[in-house]
């Protein structure tokens, strides 16, 4: 008998962003408590208005107009 997990499930969720709106600071997954904080990464983001971190996992797509796609911000 084993006490650890031996298999995940991945799972994805999608995030919309506004195309002039694309930073850490219109992240569902910034924490904000004491300073900024990605919940994804763990990361600490030192400018969340402007930019995105370092680490960011998210890759953006747009329509057939789009400036971005299928991208990855980092």
């Amino acid at each position: 008998m084993t006490n650890g997990t031996t298999e995940y499930i991945h799972a994805r969720v999608d995030l919309f962003f506004e195309p002039e709106h694309i930073a850490c600071n219109y992240c569902p997954l910034l924490e904000t408590y004491a300073r900024n904080q990605c919940r994804r990464t763990g990361e600490y983001i030192l400018d969340a208005k402007y930019g995105v971190g370092r680490w960011c996992p998210l890759n953006f797509e747009t329509n057939e107009q789009g400036e971005i796609e299928n991208e990855s911000v980092c």
